[in-house]
């Protein structure tokens, strides 16, 4: 009975014991920056500060030249701005 107990108290030694170095590895972790600059390399800053904030839904310019080509923003207001067709 004695083994047993130690046997189990063993695993759960060894099993706390990896918990713990699993958790330290997640402080280790640094945020990731967004991707903006590598989508899109030849867009400004301003057109990287104006695509990030429509996606977080904040205020951004309504001119699809302060967009990066090609962006979700920039399509939504290039056809906004074509009214019924798309233009280029």
């Amino acid at each position: 009975m004695q083994a047993i107990i130690a046997a189990v108290l063993a695993a759960g030694l060894a099993i706390a014991g990896s918990s713990g170095a699993v958790a330290g590895d997640n402080k280790r972790r640094h945020r990731q920056p967004d991707n903006y600059a590598h989508k899109y390399p030849s867009a400004t800053q301003r057109q990287l500060r104006n695509a990030r904030a429509y996606d977080r839904g904040e205020y951004f310019e309504q001119d699809s030249n302060a967009h990066p080509v090609g962006s979700r923003g920039w399509w939504e207001l290039k056809e906004r701005e074509s009214g019924d067709r798309l233009r280029f």
